[in-house]
């Protein structure tokens, strides 16, 4: 029960705090704190619309004391950026690691408390009849989730310092977020091959990612460096998360 409550929790998370939350409200809950609150708000209402499918008294409370902690580092946050006026990788990662121990805790005491996960019926049934995994689709739902916006926000958090800056004379190129589509389409593909035991093909695609950079890799050691940093990273991400949700 415990990883359940757990995969219940982190996709209310993942969904709430980057995908419903848009660029836009995560730059005002940086300078007004009232968009902390409606960010609150919105986090507890995504968390009990994923809640749905096994909605009760108990899930609903495990919402409310989810989002109350979420808002309370949220505010704590809020201060520290103030203070220091812009919000670096650090403040971003020791952020999602409060939150992330929070709902793992969370799901530790309910667990312990035996508060039994049960479908609604129309979903019970609707399983049953299908003869699809119920927790199946809920892990499919949240490796993908993961591997695309949070993932591709953590790297540009992790390598953004190390980016090479341009040399007197360059124009620096429009960014087109091609970059970060062919990481997410790696990642899912590598995502895909990992759950299907298919280990020796991930090689095949950082190989063609890599052959598509081969040219600057070859002639500029900084960009060789950052690219590896980041494919490390990326590649790092999509395998923790794939055997967190199908190997352990």
């Amino acid at each position: 029960m415990f990883k359940e409550y757990c995969i219940l929790l982190l996709l209310g998370h993942v969904l709430a705090d980057f995908y419903t939350q848009t660029a836009k409200v995560a730059e005002k809950k940086k300078v007004k704190v009232k968009w902390v609150f409606f960010h609150g708000l919105l986090y507890f209402l995504t968390l009990a619309v994923v809640s749905i499918p096994v909605i009760s008294i108990n899930i609903l409370i495990l919402d409310i004391v989810a989002s109350i902690l979420h808002f309370i580092i949220d505010i704590v946050k809020f201060l520290i950026v103030k203070r220091k006026k812009k919000e670096n990788s650090k403040v971003f990662v020791t952020d999602q690691i409060l939150h992330i121990m929070c709902l793992l805790v969370l799901s530790y005491v309910w667990t312990k408390n035996n508060v039994l996960i049960k479908e609604i019926p129309i979903v019970a049934d609707f399983f049953r009849i299908t003869d699809i995994s119920e927790i199946l689709v809920y892990k499919w739902t949240l490796g993908i989730l993961i591997v695309h916006k949070p993932a591709n926000i953590l790297i540009q958090n992790l390598i953004g310092p190390y980016k090479p800056k341009l040399e007197k004379g360059e124009i620096k190129p429009k960014d087109n977020n091609v970059g970060r589509v062919i990481g997410t389409v790696e990642r899912v593909t590598m995502f895909v091959l990992i759950y299907m035991n298919q280990y020796s093909a991930i090689g095949l695609v950082l190989t063609a990612k890599s052959i598509a950079r081969y040219e600057r890799i070859s002639k500029d050691e900084k960009f060789a460096e950052y690219y590896l940093l980041g494919t490390l990273i990326s590649s790092g991400i999509v395998i923790v998360c794939a055997t967190m949700l199908f190997k352990v």
